[in-house]
């Protein structure tokens, strides 16, 4: 305690320790007769007083410090020159299809989920840097945001050429990896790719209720047990969202049954107006994700044929391009999405006698809070913004205690067993006289009768 005590008043503020402070104090009260200290807030200001009129002695500073003196950098030149770096990249001509998000954010201000132009322009030119990062990438889009704790993620979604197969983790289909994701926390900073998911990560995840901490290398604790960090558990979620939530205009992607591939229409026409406003206008693009955490059912050879066909029978194979039509609906809603009108609905004719419409079209999913499609006649943006949790609906209702129970009914007194007397014969106490007493007893019976 002392060695403590000693290193605080030898504590150094400016070429002055404690010690020398409580002396100037001391001789300040003894030498300043009209000062009169009625409680703590005078001595405090009485310390204050002498810490703001004290004279410190700053050493100068020698010529060779002078001359090598840096300039003092503020946090938005920083921003500045990061921005600037970023602008002035040099864009290389890439086949890749690049999601122009500058025109598309116009469409999500229209509904209210935009971002502002500033960080619109940096995404934009974010999604140009991470197209040049590998010449077999095929699209590059904003996926969206994911809300965190202490910073949120920013995503990007790639899609790779499809005729180069990476490996894969053990008992995992290439289709579940299908997309790539890159993250980050800030627009300016490196994009990390997250890492490829297992079967058995993304099994675990549909049970994992976890709000996500901005850092990609903490330890899930979680129950069930997931193996692996924060940001395996960040790719699973995004792909449940995205292959739940990422939609398509009826019409403009078809299934080849043979190659059970999806490509192009040749001849697509975006709907019209009033058909977009329908749920049989949208279709899922991505292939349902079975309970197994696979996008093929899995036919585990240590189970017997008849587990098999049931576990087939309890969660089958979705077709692809299926309607949102045939969502399960939303509690008492009549489907799994609920779709808002913005703007003018009014039909105009153009030049070319074409029906056009300047009305806005919103989908938005009730199972999956933050995941929206918005769409007008000429073009549509799928994105997500939100924590990267299911609407499950599950309250916690703690049951009520039990009733009070009554008082027990009071039991009748007896007066204590003092006997004047005190008796011929003792009650045993242990077990072991109690047994050697009935054995005498049984004896001297067994006398008598003979």
């Amino acid at each position: 305690m002392e060695q403590q005590l000693q290193q605080i008043f030898n504590s150094i503020y400016k070429n002055k320790t404690l010690y020398n402070h409580f002396c100037e104090l001391y001789y300040q009260m003894q030498e300043n007769k009209y000062y009169k200290a009625q409680n703590l807030a005078d001595f405090e200001d009485l310390s204050n007083f002498i810490k703001e009129n004290r004279f410190y002695h700053i050493p100068l500073k020698s010529a060779d410090e002078v001359n090598n003196l840096q300039d003092k950098v503020f946090p938005w030149q920083e921003y500045c020159d990061k921005l600037m770096q970023l602008i002035q990249q040099k864009i290389k001509s890439v086949n890749a299809n690049i999601q122009n998000f500058l025109k598309l954010n116009n469409l999500l201000n229209i509904v209210g989920y935009g971002v502002n132009d500033d960080d619109a322009y940096v995404i934009q030119q974010c999604l140009k840097q991470i197209a040049q990062r590998d010449s077999n990438i095929q699209s590059v889009r904003f996926w969206g945001k994911i809300l965190a704790q202490n910073k949120d993620y920013f995503v990007i979604e790639v899609t790779m050429d499809k005729q180069i197969k990476e490996p894969q983790p053990a008992d995992c289909d290439e289709k579940l990896n299908e997309y790539v994701h890159y993250v980050t926390q800030d627009l300016l900073e490196d994009w990390a790719l997250l890492p490829q998911i297992t079967r058995k990560q993304m099994e675990a995840s549909r049970y994992i209720t976890y709000l996500f901490s901005g850092n990609l290398n903490k330890e899930i604790i979680q129950y069930p047990y997931f193996e692996g960090k924060e940001k395996h558990l960040l790719k699973a979620q995004i792909l449940r969202i995205t292959h739940a939530n990422l939609l398509a205009p009826r019409g403009l992607y078809k299934y080849e049954d043979e190659t059970k591939t999806i490509g192009f229409e040749d001849e697509f026409k975006m709907p019209e107006s009033a058909e977009l406003i329908t749920m049989d206008a949208w279709v899922h693009l991505p292939a349902y994700i079975l309970k197994q955490g696979r996008i093929t059912f899995y036919e585990d050879p240590s189970l017997k044929e008849e587990e098999l066909n049931l576990m087939k029978e309890q969660d089958p194979e979705q077709e692809r391009l299926k309607s949102i039509k045939d969502d399960k609906p939303f509690e008492q809603n009549e489907g799994n999405w609920l779709i808002k009108v913005f703007g003018e609905s009014q039909q105009y004719t153009n030049q070319e006698e074409q029906a056009m419409s300047y009305q806005v079209v919103l989908l938005r999913n009730y199972l999956w809070p933050g995941a929206l499609t918005v769409s007008n006649q000429n073009e549509y943006i799928s994105v997500y913004f939100g924590y990267g949790l299911k609407n499950q609906q599950n309250s916690f209702n703690p049951l009520s205690p039990k009733d009070v129970q009554d008082d027990p009914e009071d039991i009748d007194e007896y007066p204590e067993p003092n006997p004047r007397e005190q008796p011929d014969e003792l009650e045993p106490d242990s077990d072991d006289e109690r047994r050697r007493e009935q054995e005498r007893r049984e004896a001297e019976l067994q006398q008598q009768q003979e």
